[in-house]
């Protein structure tokens, strides 16, 4: 590869690239770029997607090569010792290509492998989203995500779901969805699509659940739980609020480094840690390592069982047409089909069945009268009486927002903060037509207005606007549904 830079007017240099690296290389042509050092911050974005364009492309060509590379060794029959039995069930093209491309490109055969594996599908089944890829129209990991969850469909289902999540790669309104985003959108379509009920779906992989443990260098290891989503929030969210009340308690008496409970990710990462270890052990100040002094010196004393809220989004018609009988059990509601009742969903995991569902629902206090609050969302605003909004209308905008509502970022709504669109000093109210959800650092970002936003509609869509005058629009989760918060019950006496 050859650079040549030229001059081409008075205040631009433009770098040209000849693609000549080898002498017998297929890579043949030129690229140029306007040189980043006499670009204007916007100019300069326009480089960057540029190029993400051109490695999209690029990254096309590779895997349709990859493909061929294996459809090739299998066709040209390589040359073995006919006395040998056959080996690898019968699939030595695929051993051959997974060796070839290994050693060529400098990588393992695991990753080789996984390689050719979504070569061969974009190459076949999935040739929709290569085109996309080549088109610049999805990213390399966008492409990945979607053959992710493709497979895990049955395979007169797999095409379909591919086109449909094509779709689903753009928001409404044309901008493009982070992989996160992407990611937890086609796991609600792939729930929807999916021929087998969740219900069956999640019995059978509950006998896959486990606890294990990985050694790790320095004295650390890895503890990891595969558990139902239920469970496994509620445990979450319960070493979450610990974590968080720790933090916020040895701030205000100096003892932590952290100004605020949310500041630092890594900080109540380490708190969560000792948590665990903090409840697992009873309590015990000796058993909690690293900064396990916020724990047992402040009034985090709880042990046992968590008293953590977690929230359950349910469809109307998928509680009604369920009879919730006192303990909790539920009639009818294993015969409610997702797709066609609505599905539920778990708050920061996503789709849950219908009769896991109405169980929360039922031991969820008060949950009729959060329905009607949220069924009259204006009824909830406040106007210029209070600055801060009430826990009622705080919990329809955890429901309506789901994440922060800056462009992208999908952190929970339940650990953002709310923001007033017109700020509160300068006249605006304390309606859901007047709130965002916004995280610490997107909060930030906007109030010291770098960043700025407005309300197209009650409804809670976002209209953005970066500081290089660049407008992105963000929609609410999901309008209309419900939320209802239920606390996990008491553990029964021994």
């Amino acid at each position: 590869m050859e650079d040549q830079v030229f001059v081409a007017d008075d205040d631009a240099w433009v770098p040209a690239v000849d693609f000549t690296d080898k002498e017998d290389s297929p890579l043949v042509g030129t690229v140029s770029l306007p040189l980043p050092s006499f670009l204007s911050a916007d100019d300069a974005l326009s480089v960057v997607e540029s190029t993400g364009r051109l490695i999209a492309w690029a990254t096309a060509q590779k895997m349709s090569a990859l493909a061929r590379v294996e459809e090739a060794i299998g066709e040209e029959s390589p040359r073995r010792k006919e006395s040998q039995p056959v080996r690898f069930a019968g699939d030595e093209a695929h051993a051959l290509a997974v060796s070839e491309v290994s050693t060529a490109c400098a990588l393992t055969e695991g990753t080789a492998a996984r390689l050719l594996h979504d070569a061969g599908d974009l190459a076949t089944s999935q040739w929709g989203v290569l085109e996309a890829v080549e088109a610049g129209e999805i990213s390399e990991v966008h492409a990945r995500i979607i053959l992710d969850q493709a497979r895990s469909l049955p395979a007169g289902q797999a095409e379909k779901f591919a086109t449909m999540a094509l779709q689903r790669t753009l928001t409404r309104h044309g901008r493009r969805r982070t992989p996160s985003e992407l990611r937890a959108c086609l796991r609600r379509l792939r729930e929807r699509l999916h021929p087998e009920s969740l219900a069956a779906r999640k019995e059978a992989a509950q006998r896959e659940r486990g606890v294990w443990f990985r050694a790790e260098p320095d004295g650390m290891c890895t503890l990891s739980a595969f558990l139902p989503a239920e469970v496994g929030m509620a445990i979450f969210n319960g070493l979450d609020r610990d974590a968080r009340q720790a933090s916020a308690q040895a701030a205000e008496s100096g003892g932590a480094p952290a100004p605020h409970p949310a500041s630092d990710s890594s900080t109540l990462s380490e708190l969560r840690a000792d948590a665990l270890a903090y409840r697992l052990f009873g309590g015990s100040e000796q058993s909690v390592g690293g900064s396990g002094e916020f724990f047992s010196g402040s009034d985090v004393r709880e042990t046992g069982a968590f008293r953590a809220e977690v929230v359950v989004t349910i469809p109307v018609g998928s509680v009604l047409g369920a009879r919730i009988v006192p303990g909790g059990d539920v009639l009818g509601a294993e015969s409610a089909e997702p797709a066609e009742s609505g599905m539920a969903e778990l708050e920061g995991y996503g789709p849950i069945d219908a009769a896991t569902a109405s169980r929360l629902a039922a031991i969820a206090p008060a949950w009729q009268r959060l329905f009607a609050d949220f069924t009259t969302g204006q009824a909830l605003g406040m106007g210029r009486s209070v600055y801060r909004p009430p826990k009622a209308l705080r919990r329809y905008l955890h429901c309506r927002d789901g994440t922060c509502r800056f462009p992208g970022c999908t952190r929970r709504a339940i650990v953002c903060e709310p923001d007033h669109t017109i700020e509160w000093q300068d006249g605006g109210t304390t309606d859901a037509s007047n709130l965002a959800m916004l995280c610490r650092k997107h909060h930030a970002l906007k109030s010291i207005g770098v960043w700025s936003y407005r309300q197209l509609s009650p409804s809670g869509e976002l209209e953005w606007q970066s500081p290089l005058g660049r407008n992105y629009r963000t929609e609410p989760a999901d309008v209309g549904r419900a939320a209802y918060p239920f606390r996990q019950p008491e553990p029964p006496p021994f």
